[in-house]
């Protein structure tokens, strides 16, 4: 019963609250985590991103592809509960943003992950921007439209135990919020271990994770590039809120 009663309640207030400020300076508690004119206080591997108009832009291509899934990573800054709000516009591949997440070697992160992406197949549909992911780790634990409860593996497997436990909304009718060649609003909203996204103000995933052996209750910010097919994302107007207990 408590998780259809708080799937009701973030439909109903969390998508009002992603609406109800329209500006950085009018949302009282956040925090920028981008100055709009360098990367000062990010890193990553320098080949593929850099500031360009106001926003972070990070860049493959067929003549400079990434090794491997790589990360303009926030090395200083660990968050627990918080609210993350930024705009992003990505071409050609699948991108996300990696929260409560640990730095690995060679520009490469492990942790939570809410999902970005363009329509990459031909003819093809986004099917995982809002999802709710672990990069090197327990992989896919949300699709969008999805809320999930994440428990232990069964006696013998590996993967955890995912039980839907009610809908958001059609997947394709949550996909029609995407402005394909304009900006998009994403919140990331990490509560205890409950984990909500929102894009353009609509709840697209919405998850609890009682894996205790795997789940993390704090980490870094990180967004990624992904191996494979050329893409660009570009990324502005980064804030974030702790929410206290």
């Amino acid at each position: 019963m408590r998780y259809v009663l708080v799937l009701l309640s973030a439909i109903c207030l969390l998508a009002g609250q992603a609406t109800a400020q329209d500006s950085v300076t009018s949302e009282p508690g956040f925090v920028s985590l981008f100055n709009g004119t360098d990367l000062a206080g990010w890193k990553g591997d320098k080949r593929f991103w850099r500031v360009e108009q106001g926003a972070i832009v990070g860049q493959t291509s067929a003549d400079n592809p990434a090794p491997h899934n790589t990360f303009l990573i926030r090395p200083d800054d660990s968050y627990g509960d918080f609210e993350l709000r930024f705009s992003y516009q990505v071409d050609g591949f699948n991108s996300g943003v990696q929260y409560r997440s640990v730095e690995q070697d060679d520009y490469v992160v492990s942790g939570y992950q809410a999902d970005f992406e363009a329509r990459w197949h031909d003819g093809d549909s986004d099917k995982f921007s809002g999802m709710f992911f672990e990069e090197n780790g327990r992989m896919f634990l949300a699709q969008r439209g999805q809320a999930v409860v994440v428990r232990p593996p069964p006696a013998g497997e590996k993967k955890p135990a995912i039980e839907v436990v009610g809908s958001l909304g059609d997947a394709a009718e949550l996909e029609s919020v995407i402005r394909r060649d304009d900006w998009n609003d994403y919140t990331v909203i990490a509560k205890g271990f409950q984990f909500t996204h929102l894009i353009n103000g609509r709840v697209v995933a919405l998850a609890w994770d009682e894996d205790t052996q795997k789940r993390r209750d704090s980490g870094i910010f990180a967004f990624q590039l992904h191996s494979g097919t050329p893409m660009q994302i570009k990324i502005k107007d980064i804030r974030v809120r702790r929410i206290d207990n």
